[in-house]
């Protein structure tokens, strides 16, 4: 088996399968959400009937008097809040997706990176040369593990913990593709990706989850085709493919 070849099947289909996972998940949630709202809506209603019915919503009142008038108010109130528990549970939703998708692909993009170092480490000299080396090292290390020390290193300590846009541009700095059509009628947009980027951080970071409404579909149905252009862009590198023995073992479980 090629260095890095094991790693190129691992990361394709484990993106994929989780993807596929994150599609059903939305597709259960979504069609689930009307009857969970109905619920909802339901024991709050259980609840405020009950306090109209012994008495108690009256005692609250400073003018008892007014209840019958409190109660319809309530029971208006109500239907708008039934509305609203779909719309933020939507937008919720909405956030959810954008939050695991992005680490799913963020997880990919390092793990294609990983392939590149396995199977092209030349490709990363532009990253180490200028590393300092300890003299211990250079007196008990040749060149070539002395790179790939420094390469270890590079993916450990910074792009690890880099961006999910700054490990993409390195794979286009690597890879250095003449084609970025992902499909006939996508191409890879940088600048979608950044706002998608900063979408997860302000979700994760703010309060901002709630302005955030997406069509699902579209958006999931451009992630896979950003994990098949990834791959394209390693295999063109690296002539890595992928095989049906990667694809049993991770994508449907089967050694």
């Amino acid at each position: 088996m090629k260095p890095g070849e094991n790693e190129l099947n691992r990361v394709f289909w484990e993106t994929f399968k989780l993807l596929g996972n994150l599609s059903t998940f939305y597709s259960v949630m979504l069609n689930g959400l009307p009857r969970g709202s109905d619920i909802q809506i339901s024991e709050l209603e259980g609840f405020s009937d009950e306090l109209y019915i012994n008495g108690t919503l009256a005692k609250m009142l400073t003018k008892p008097g007014k209840v019958n008038e409190f109660y319809k108010i309530i029971k208006e109130q109500k239907r708008q809040v039934h509305q609203k528990i779909q719309h933020d549970t939507k937008r919720a939703l909405d956030a959810a997706a954008i939050v695991y998708s992005h680490g799913i692909l963020d997880a990919s993009a390092y793990g294609y990176l990983e392939v590149l170092s396995l199977a092209s480490p030349d490709s990363f000299r532009t990253y180490t040369e200028t590393k300092q080396v300890s003299l211990s090292d250079v007196s008990s290390k040749s060149y070539d593990q002395l790179h790939k020390k420094k390469i270890k290193e590079f993916m450990e300590k910074t792009v690890e913990n880099s961006s999910l846009i700054y490990k993409l541009d390195k794979l286009h700095e690597i890879t250095k593709p003449t084609n970025t059509n992902m499909s006939p009628e996508h191409k890879y947009e940088r600048g979608k990706l950044v706002d998608f980027d900063k979408a997860r951080h302000n979700i994760v970071h703010g309060n901002d989850w709630s302005s955030y409404a997406i069509n699902f579909t579209q958006e999931c149905f451009y992630w896979n085709l950003l994990n098949f252009y990834l791959l394209r862009l390693v295999e063109a590198k690296t002539g890595l493919k992928l095989s049906q023995e990667g694809g049993n073992k991770y994508f449907l479980g089967v050694d």
